[in-house]
């Protein structure tokens, strides 16, 4: 039985996907290294030191320090997001649903939690989640399940109990290795991505999210 539901944030609450990709792109270009929306794709739901760390490694630049481009990147996403970052369709519906029906709601993202903290106040939600958790506190992000484990044990659930909704692939990875269930919410530029097939569903968006859904994981 179903208690707890289990939110990433980017992709998922906020249109923040494509601003990541925005920010990635002017970062590494900095660096001489010139991003394609397909290569910001390999990394998504990484948290972004293991993003700069990734590309480090395979393509070693000079003139910045790994730290100085990963702090570039979240301060443009912050510029970004403050701007022009927008609710994702069903959001409110769902988690006043949720909250109706007495389930139990984290937010587990792989961003830094001054950005979740942007977010979460921008869309005016904080007083939906039971606990808001960040893979930058974690030893290992996303495919690696810590961040979902450390959600449900601040929800005091059993993770078999859990739903993670999810827009990412490693996200997906991410909550089954959790042994939760997972919605997958794919993003537009993943949609055709056949790893999702592992998800226990798959939605167009949160707007397609029902009671009848989740208590069918029961």
């Amino acid at each position: 039985m179903i208690k707890a539901v289990i939110f990433d944030m980017d992709g998922i609450l906020i249109d923040s996907e494509p601003l990541w990709k925005i920010a990635e792109k002017k970062a590494f270009a900095k660096v001489g290294i010139i991003m394609t929306t397909e290569m910001c794709n390999l990394t998504m739901g990484y948290r972004i030191n293991e993003v700069t760390d990734y590309w480090y490694e395979r393509r070693p630049w000079e003139g910045k320090t790994k730290d100085e481009v990963t702090e570039d990147i979240i301060q443009t996403v912050i510029d970004e997001i403050k701007a022009k970052g927008n609710e994702l369709k069903g959001v409110k519906r769902s988690l006043k649903l949720l909250k109706e029906q007495n389930y139990k709601m984290a937010l587990a993202s792989s961003s830094a939690m001054r950005i979740i903290n942007i977010v979460v106040d921008k869309l005016e939600i904080r007083e939906y989640f039971d606990a808001i958790c960040s893979a930058e506190t974690e030893p290992f992000g996303k495919p690696h399940p810590a961040v979902f484990i450390t959600a449900a044990e601040k929800l005091r659930i059993a993770p078999h109990q859990c739903l993670v909704i999810e827009d990412s692939v490693n996200g997906v990875i991410a909550g089954k290795a959790a042994r939760m269930k997972v919605v997958a919410i794919p993003d537009e530029s993943l949609s055709g991505d056949k790893r999702f097939i592992i998800a226990d569903s798959i939605l167009k968006d949160l707007d397609h999210l029902t009671l009848d859904l989740i208590e069918s994981f029961s």
